[in-house]
């Protein structure tokens, strides 16, 4: 069953950021993801000059859950969120900031549909800061 994706203002988002404890290169992946707004694995090691590991999405869902813990109402939410969005029912911390990405034909944009080779995402709109 599918639910509305809980939404977070941008200021919140900011000061949950901001109370969060982030290291430089943790506030420098978010702020990369906010303004680039589509990314993948691909995208954020070459653009944040990434080792390939630990894999930069893992780390992205590291950084969504430090920031979760400063707004963990809206954190457990989307979480809730992100279960009914994953066929197994399985939460992704970095739904936090941004979800995956569907053709025009609502077909994920992912190796399992065979769309790209790697997982796509969309930062929320609320969050992306890439024209301002």
């Amino acid at each position: 069953m599918l639910c509305s994706r809980p939404i977070l203002s941008a200021e919140l988002f900011d000061i949950a950021v901001a109370s969060s404890s982030l290291t430089a290169e943790e506030e420098e992946m978010i702020d990369f993801v906010r303004c680039t707004g589509v990314i993948d694995e691909l995208s954020i090691r070459k653009g944040l000059s990434l080792p390939s590991k630990p894999p930069s999405l893992c780390l992205l869902a590291n950084i969504c859950e430090k920031v979760g813990s400063s707004i963990p109402d809206h954190f457990q939410s989307v979480m809730n969120w992100s279960k009914t969005q994953s066929s197994d029912g399985i939460a992704w911390k970095g739904n936090l900031i941004c979800a995956i990405a569907f053709t025009s034909d609502g077909v994920e944009i992912s190796p399992n549909a065979g769309t790209s080779l790697y997982f796509t995402f969309v930062v929320h709109k609320e969050l992306f800061v890439g024209l301002g």
